[in-house]
């Protein structure tokens, strides 16, 4: 089970299409900014999801030419996206930050320097919050599903940006 089969079985579920669109579908939503995603195994993931028979596909004369396959899920394929939904939301949450290897270190630093790398880590989560200000108004439009996520980004940076604040004061008077 990963996330990425539930990404390409929704995809295909929308609209069946080539693995490289899928792949393109994935870059055009900035999905790997949201779920553990890498794009070019895409297409190694969708040819593992046909031999399993959650995907069929049928070569199509493309532009110049040139045959490419078109993925569409199957019965199967729909009964395993369903079984994915539901074991995704009944896990338990947790958010993994990767800058908190740093935070646990912090106190083993000279002190001006650990303060230098908690501004630094501020700085990147309000470039990261205006990265995503800036992506929520370009896809406006886009249906409320994807919208949301914004939403929720929005909040997690401001979240993390008042935690930071705490600690960075916390940790003034601790050190």
């Amino acid at each position: 089970m990963s996330s990425i089969d539930l990404v390409i079985l929704g995809i295909v579920l929308e609209q069946p299409q080539s693995a490289y669109d899928i792949q393109k579908d994935v870059e055009y939503h900035h999905l790997s900014r949201w779920t553990k995603i890498s794009v070019p195994s895409i297409y190694k993931k969708v040819l593992q999801l046909k031999e399993k028979g959650y995907l069929q596909s049928e070569n199509i004369k493309g532009s110049k030419f040139a045959e490419k396959a078109i993925y569409e899920i199957t019965d199967e394929g729909k009964k395993y996206f369903t079984q994915l939904m539901e074991s995704y939301v009944d896990k338990q949450i947790s958010f993994l930050f990767d800058f908190n290897v740093v935070i646990t270190n912090l106190n083993k630093i000279d002190k001006a320097q650990a303060l230098a790398l908690v501004e630094k880590l501020r700085e990147s989560i309000v470039t990261s919050a205006q990265t995503t200000d800036e992506y929520a108004k370009e896809y406006s439009t886009i249906p409320l599903v994807g919208r949301t996520i914004f939403e929720q980004q929005k909040l997690l940076y401001h979240s993390l940006l008042q935690w930071l604040n705490q600690f960075e004061s916390k940790f003034k008077i601790d050190n």
